[in-house]
């Protein structure tokens, strides 16, 4: 590989989109009072796409990849500030679905709302074809990733 200006290189112009989007999310927040973290907003999309499902602190490690002491600390979090509510299940107590209050489902709207308006923002401009193989490659992207961190760790 040749030398590149840093700026030409592939996981630096996606840490300043994932910047750029950090900066619209905190600004978009900031208006409405409020600084959710990514993670807490994706466990409310999920839940909503799951809604009348039971759904359990697993389910989100797993769609997450996530660990389950990090699952432990958003929870925790999110049912301090009334987003979620966890229920104990009558067969065995130790097991809770989890499941989003009022608030979690206003708190998610908005946050739905956001993510619609920042997708048409960061699409205007291309096509539907164009748009299709920017995913397509950010997913070969994405999966070269992993089975360089899988080499990584043999």
């Amino acid at each position: 590989m040749q030398n590149k200006e840093m700026s030409q290189n592939l996981g630096h112009k996606v840490r300043i989109v994932h910047n750029n989007i950090d900066k619209y999310f905190h600004t978009s927040w900031e208006k409405a009072g409020v600084e959710p973290t990514r993670m807490q907003c994706a466990t409310l999309h999920y839940l909503r796409a799951h809604e009348g499902e039971d759904v359990f602190q697993k389910d989100l490690e797993a769609a997450f990849a996530i660990s389950g002491a990090t699952a432990t600390n958003i929870l925790k979090v999110m049912e301090k500030d009334g987003l979620i509510c966890r229920i104990p299940m009558e067969k065995d107590a130790r097991l809770k679905k989890l499941q989003m209050t009022e608030k979690g489902i206003q708190f998610n709207d908005v946050a739905r709302a956001n993510v619609v308006r920042l997708e048409e923002g960061m699409t205007k401009g291309f096509t539907e074809e164009e748009i299709t193989r920017f995913r397509e490659y950010l997913d070969r992207l994405t999966q070269n990733i992993v089975d360089l961190v899988e080499e990584n760790t043999k």
